[in-house]
């Protein structure tokens, strides 16, 4: 097996369970590597760190599996934490019949999502050293889950960066265009082959619950960057008078219409417009609302990234607190990790002085708990919202 020796005081690190590292952190290898192939990461001296697997051509080089020594990487290992993370979500009791079953380095398993819609499952590999798995996850998968169908879904990043030349599609069984899953009492349609994502936004199931309670009856809302209309169906189910529903996406409209009709509901106005835009012209017109959820697509892929997504998050803030009633509701997020929680309460700070508002914190939500985070890993953290009353 290839051996890999990292510089003097990386070590730390990564005996503190944190599983990256970076290619200028390479001290030595024992002879040319080929992507994706195994490695035992050790320090300067020679000393054991972890098993991993190596990619040479990115700037993640190495992405640690097991830093047990009598725990080499192997098939078995695969299929153990796959099991494992199928065992914690069974006691998490998640009041739906989706949720994500493996989420990458959060569950020991880097480079590798599952998520379960009803009886199918998405599988997406993000660096090629896991996709050299596939297998393995694939029997590991039909062996649990006993699913009707598996799809493989790809990304851009994995695509260029990690040069991940498979092409998506259904890996086992079939896979029909529409699924139906449930979430507490609403039901949402799923495009699992065009959506965005692996089909739907699992992580956001506790901010969506939290939404309901904010909403009375007879209220005014607004969703942007609604997607498929999860936050507006639920203000909806609370009794929401009107619901206006913005979003860039024509089939992601076309799918929450269909989902206001498969749970009985009307009065949601769905908008097919730039959101930034769509916000400038409500705020001419003296619209106003009691509720606002601002949830974004992520604008900072990297952290050279990180200004420009500040100014974006702000505007954001300025346009949301004049489009919310004094004595309402005001929620924005970030699911990048670079741009951090203390980056959204320092926008929605400045945006607070720049139109003359006094807001109270109510509320910080993150990402589900079928997306667990791990400590020593900060970047496993990724969504985070602040919900405001705009006193």
């Amino acid at each position: 097996m290839l051996q890999v020796r990292v510089k003097p005081g990386i070590e730390d690190r990564i005996r503190g369970f944190f599983p990256w590292i970076y290619r200028p952190e390479i001290a030595s290898l024992s002879r040319k590597p080929r992507k994706g192939e195994l490695v035992v990461v050790r320090d300067f001296g020679g000393k054991f760190l972890g098993y991993g697997y190596i990619n040479p051509e990115v700037s993640i080089a190495i992405r640690i599996l097991s830093f047990d020594k009598e725990e080499p990487v192997t098939p078995e290992l695969i299929r153990k934490r796959i099991l494992e993370a199928y065992n914690y979500r069974k006691r998490l009791y998640i009041n739906s019949n989706a949720f994500r079953l493996v989420h990458s380095e959060g569950d020991l398993l880097p480079g590798l999502i599952v998520d379960v819609y009803g009886e199918y499952a998405v599988v997406e590999f993000t660096t090629y050293g896991m996709s050299l798995f596939r297998d393995v996850v694939l029997s590991s998968l039909l062996e649990i889950l006993r699913p009707r169908g598996v799809y493989e879904k790809t990304n851009l990043t994995a695509r260029r960066v990690e040069g991940i030349e498979v092409e998506e599609g259904v890996l086992y069984g079939e896979v029909p265009e529409e699924v139906i899953i449930w979430e507490h009492d609403l039901r949402y349609c799923i495009n699992i082959p065009q959506g965005q994502k692996t089909g739907f936004f699992l992580d956001q199931r506790n901010a969506r619950r939290f939404v309901r309670d904010l909403v009375e009856p007879g209220d005014r809302c607004l969703d942007v960057f609604c997607h498929t209309g999860g936050f507006a169906l639920n203000m909806k189910k609370m009794g929401a008078s009107e619901v206006v529903a913005v979003d860039l996406s024509e089939l992601a409209l076309a799918v929450g219409r269909k989902n206001e009709e498969l749970n009985r509901l009307s009065g949601i106005n769905w908008v097919n417009a730039n959101a930034f835009d769509f916000l400038r012209d409500l705020d001419r017109a003296g619209e106003r609302f009691d509720v606002v959820v601002i949830d974004p697509p992520s604008f900072a892929k990297n952290r050279h990234a990180v200004p420009n997504a500040l100014r974006g998050y702000k505007e954001l803030c300025v346009r949301g607190l004049r489009l919310t009633k004094p004595g309402g509701y005001l929620a924005i997020f970030s699911c990048s990790f670079h741009v951090t929680e203390q980056h959204l309460f320092d926008v929605m700070t400045q945006a607070s002085y720049d139109v003359r508002r006094q807001v109270r914190v109510v509320a910080r939500t993150f990402q589900d708990k079928d997306h667990p985070w791990i400590l020593q890993m900060p970047n496993t953290l990724y969504l985070k919202g602040i919900w405001v009353e705009v006193v």
